[in-house]
């Protein structure tokens, strides 16, 4: 049930347990959720993120300044930002937690995804090119039929990205309860990426990159 809490074990070592609270609207035997792991139980330096609460606010896109790489990179590559902070949290494509073999290629699986519906797109405005306005059916329904699958995968995905945020560091939804991880989603997808980023990310001690799977410098520890 939501409040109750139990002893969870890091790894398979019996010496190493925390208290862990079961989060709002409790569980289910064989549900997973994310709990915020203590410093003094991680291996190595790991990144610090804020709990009960956002680092900052959602349109606070400009705090690292208006070409800082994770605005950029979330505002026009909005779902490689959101497989980078995939990658951060482990998360799977959807997502949602996994197991290490299903998150271990997550921001490879969200690049393809990516890449594999441009080259789709590409290819079918190509080929509808010479018909003008008005292509045939066997072009304009793939392309709709794709559009509309891409779409909605990029909105489920964030989503439950930024559900499984909020779980990990317990914050609390303020607006729009209920709904709040859809309606940041589908009205302004590029912020929200950019406020995980931001949260599961210090970029005041660790510099910011477009290039990397995390969207952190090379050699940065994990979140916490």
């Amino acid at each position: 049930p939501e409040g109750y809490t139990f002893e969870a074990q890091v790894g398979n070592d019996p010496e190493r347990t925390f208290t862990v609270e079961v989060p709002a609207g409790g569980v289910k035997e064989g549900d997973t959720f994310l709990a915020p792991l203590p410093s003094e139980l991680a291996d190595g330096p790991r990144l610090r993120a804020p709990t009960g609460q956002w680092k900052d606010g959602l349109f606070n896109c400009f705090g690292y300044g208006i070409l800082h790489p994770h605005f950029c990179c979330s505002l026009w590559c909005t779902q490689i930002a959101m497989g980078q902070a995939m990658e951060r949290m482990n998360l799977t494509w959807l997502g949602v937690p996994g197991a290490e073999v299903a998150t271990r290629n997550t921001f490879k699986v969200v690049v393809a995804i990516v890449v594999s519906y441009t080259v789709y797109s590409i290819a079918l405005e190509i080929a509808g090119a010479p018909y003008g306005a008005d292509p045939p059916s066997y072009i304009s329904i793939p392309r709709l039929v794709g559009s509309l699958a891409f779409t909605f995968w990029a909105i489920w995905a964030l989503m439950k990205t930024r559900a499984s945020v909020r779980a990990q560091y317990q914050i609390p939804e303020e607006k729009c309860k209920g709904c709040e991880d859809l309606c940041c989603s589908v009205l302004c997808s590029c912020c929200s990426v950019a406020q995980i980023l931001r949260h599961t990310g210090e970029y005041e001690t660790y510099h910011s990159t477009c290039i990397s799977s995390t969207g952190l410098q090379e050699g940065a520890p994990m979140c916490v």
